[in-house]
């Protein structure tokens, strides 16, 4: 007698692939929860160009992932770019520089894209547009910054480094006023293949179900034999 023909042996086999099915049915089923979280979530980021603009000079606090706008100038020789940027397959950078707005307030602005450092800002007052941001902490695989350059965006260290008190958000522009830098997406949308992966682990379940099944028959029919 093989170890799994053995009863005792045949029913820990069959209590671990219960196990099993129902630890596959259950990684479906959070899949479809992430489905409908991630469905919000895309809905949310959707409709955030068209939600109300918020002025940066307002009385009310602006909101992540709204719009917000701001009127003023850029502040020269405030220029940041962030290493290791792709755009279209492309390597680059981030330029991001400090607009002082009409009330004296200071916002870091992601003007957009370049295949190389520019530093050329636009001239006189203007308005500016785009989303606000807080920024991410650092990933486990992220360089530390080491000024002047830069992977990620520390508001607190950049305020102390440009000399100008940072306000705790930044924008990402909806326009750079530079042919030469490309907008970047605010918030670039995040894949929801979360059916797909529930589809995945209802099938296998399935499966070792069909298994089990097949096996419990082709004992029972040894047995009986």
């Amino acid at each position: 007698m093989t170890a799994l023909g053995h009863p005792r042996s045949f029913t820990l086999f069959t209590l671990f692939t219960l196990f099993l099915i129902l630890v596959f049915i259950g990684l479906g089923t959070w899949q479809l929860k992430r489905k409908t979280e991630k469905e919000a979530l895309l809905h949310s980021l959707a409709t955030a160009w068209v939600s109300d603009v918020h002025n940066v000079d307002g009385d009310e606090s602006p909101v992540p992932m709204k719009p917000l706008s701001a009127e003023g100038h850029y502040v020269a020789g405030k220029t940041i770019f962030l290493q290791a940027r792709t755009h279209q397959g492309k390597s680059g950078v981030y330029v991001l520089d400090v607009f002082q707005t009409q009330k004296g307030q200071f916002l870091l602005v992601q003007r957009g894209w370049s295949p190389k450092e520019r530093s050329a800002l636009p001239k006189g007052n203007i308005k500016i547009e785009g989303i606000m941001r807080t920024p991410s902490p650092p990933t486990y695989f992220q360089p530390l910054n080491n000024p002047p350059v830069y992977f990620w965006i520390d508001l607190e260290t950049l305020s102390q480094e440009l000399h100008v008190p940072l306000l705790p958000y930044y924008l990402v522009a909806k326009t750079s006023h530079d042919s030469q830098i490309l907008p970047t997406d605010p918030f670039p949308l995040p894949r929801n293949n979360h059916l797909e992966y529930a589809v995945t682990w209802y099938s296998l379940a399935f499966a070792i179900l069909g298994m089990l099944w097949w096996s419990l028959k082709n004992r029972s029919h040894k047995e009986n034999s």
